[in-house]
């Protein structure tokens, strides 16, 4: 018999306050306004809430759970972006409006960058460490932070609520990975703990803003429909990665959209083309396969990924890792 999963609600605020909701809901402990833990029977764990600055607040849950559970994140009107960053040791199910998301160490998009408008609904692994950090930014406070990156009329265009959405996902950039991996090797309820945290926080501010500031500015108001068909097609693709790319107009078509405004719609929130955005995974992709043990050379890779000619496959793995794919290559039963 499949066990009943239990479903709670909340809200952020920037403050500690939105804590109480967890406290009420399913019977955690909250210590100091800082430190919650989890009723053993649901998880081990828990979680650490701290102020960085007036306008920058950071939680970090680390938490194994027992059963399943399904918390729902629900639209509020508070004044703040929410950024996440998730490398739990299982993928951690995101479902954003209708449209369902994977992350974790063994998933593709690990990070998310959204307004706290935006309904999410959370279903973490059972019997794996989920393990993931939130960003809530106060808008003012990023807007005064973007400012220096745009000239004024493009950031006021960026941060106007009733003429773009802000919003994208993308992989976790290796910087910001390395905090986080060596976050997770610390106890969060350690007394060192707390500048740690906030320390990593600061930092993964930092890199968002140098990150945000070279994509393009696309202005652009995205209704939840147009959100959760350009991610159709995202999933789409990412399941896909063994054929060939399968065209702009198929895709367009897939979302419900003229070529032109697909294009655009995906660019602004996975910040590269359709076809980019392909190659890019395919090639991941195929870093993974290469060091994987299971072929004896590039050339079997490259029919793998559906490469017809594996001279190009090399040339446009190099090109994007700087390396030949043979200098990585793991042989089949080299292995000890």
């Amino acid at each position: 018999m499949t066990e009943e999963r239990i479903e709670f609600c909340y809200h952020y605020t920037l403050g500690p306050e939105w804590q109480q909701q967890i406290v009420a809901g399913i019977g955690a402990t909250l210590k100091d306004n800082k430190i919650l833990t989890m009723p053993g029977n649901i998880a081990d764990g828990g979680s650490i809430f701290l102020e960085v600055n007036p306008g920058l607040s950071v939680l970090l849950l680390d938490m194994t759970f027992k059963v399943p559970v399904a918390i729902t994140r629900i639209p509020t009107d508070h004044n703040y972006y929410m950024v996440y960053f998730d490398i739990g040791d299982e993928i951690t199910t995101h479902i954003i409006g209708n449209t369902v998301h994977k992350a974790g160490y063994h998933a593709k998009l690990g990070m998310g960058f959204m307004d706290c408008s935006m309904q999410g609904v959370i279903m973490p692994p059972i019997g794996k460490r989920s393990y993931s950090l939130r960003l809530l930014i106060q808008k003012g406070y990023l807007k005064e932070l973007a400012a220096s990156t745009r000239d004024l009329e493009t950031n006021n265009l960026l941060f106007d609520e009733s003429k773009n959405t802000l919003l994208f996902y993308s992989h976790i950039d290796s910087r910001s990975k390395i905090l986080l991996s060596q976050l997770k090797e610390n106890d969060f309820t350690s007394p060192s703990f707390e500048l740690k945290l906030k320390s990593t926080a600061s930092y993964l501010l930092g890199y968002l803003m140098e990150r945000a500031s070279r994509f393009e500015p696309i202005i652009n108001k995205l209704s939840n429909q147009d959100i959760e068909r350009i991610f159709l097609t995202s999933e789409y693709l990412m399941e896909n990665l063994l054929s060939e790319f399968p065209g702009l107009q198929k895709m367009a078509d897939m979302a419900e959209m003229s070529v032109s405004k697909y294009k655009i719609l995906f660019k602004k929130i996975l910040k590269d083309s359709p076809n980019q955005f392909f190659l890019n995974e395919k090639l991941l992709l195929a870093q993974q396969l290469l060091s994987s043990g299971n072929f004896s050379s590039v050339q079997e890779v490259a029919y793998e990924l559906g490469y017809s000619s594996p001279n190009y496959f090399t040339k446009v793995y190099k090109n994007m890792f700087q390396v030949l794919p043979g200098d990585i290559l793991e042989k089949q039963n080299s292995k000890p």
